[in-house]
């Protein structure tokens, strides 16, 4: 009651649902890392992470973990980086519907994709598909490119040896993104009759280290394989 607050009607109803899911994981990785880390992101060396982690229980699934990055600074203080990475769970339950599907359109893997920037004016009409510009991002497998060139502005400028970053724990960079998601129904375009194209994204962002606590990266972003133009794109974490 609005008046007395008092219980009016009560009804309980017993409503279907799955059995309970319980499952565990054991993983193991070999690891490599001899980057130098700079203010909000490596500038020099290289890291590689191969990592396989089976998972066992109510659903069961290999997952495999190829990542690899390089940096190179071939005029001080400028860094060209790159990675490749590669995420699959393998086996009969990687494609299980009780388990979210992998997505390759996150600020760290592909920018210019990320799920609140759709709207239904790009999905069109298909009776197979809801979305089918956004579906394609989603896959029990993806592969991921990123190139960058990174650089402190203070440093540029100035020519700094002692001080790269001057007052300001400040990166800029310029940045090219690409990657594919599939499934075993769906093969990338790479495989023998393959369907799932490659999406890509140029761009241009800053990077600023917040007094050690997080990085915020803010990019101004234009995707290529979409309908829509450059737009906004926030992220809390360091480069790759």
């Amino acid at each position: 009651s609005n008046v007395t607050g008092e219980l009016l009607f009560e009804e309980d109803q017993d409503l279907p649902a799955p059995d309970g899911l319980t499952y565990g994981e054991v993983g193991a990785a070999l690891v490599y890392d001899t980057s130098v880390f700079g203010a909000t992101s490596p500038i020099l060396g290289q890291r590689y992470r191969l990592e396989a982690t089976p998972s066992f229980g109510a659903i069961k699934f290999v997952g495999v973990l190829a990542d690899y990055r390089r940096y190179f600074m071939p005029a001080r203080p400028f860094t060209l980086a790159f990675r490749a990475l590669h995420y699959g769970r393998y086996g009969s339950g990687g494609e299980d519907q009780r388990i979210s599907p992998l997505f390759i359109g996150y600020p760290n893997l592909v920018r210019g994709y990320d799920v609140n920037s759709f709207d239904a004016r790009e999905c069109g009409i298909d009776p197979d598909s809801a979305c089918p510009v956004f579906d394609q991002l989603l896959g029990s497998k993806i592969l991921v490119g990123n190139a960058e060139l990174r650089f402190p502005p203070f440093g540029a400028i100035t020519g700094s040896r002692r001080n790269l970053h001057g007052p300001l724990p400040l990166e800029l960079v310029f940045f090219g993104d690409t990657g594919v998601a599939w499934t075993e129904a769906q093969n990338p375009e790479f495989l023998s009759d393959g369907t799932r194209k490659f999406v890509s994204s140029v761009g241009a962002g800053a990077r600023v280290n917040l007094f050690g606590y997080a990085v915020v990266e803010v990019d101004y972003v234009k995707p290529l394989d979409r309908d829509k133009g450059w737009h906004w794109v926030f992220n809390f974490s360091p480069g790759f």
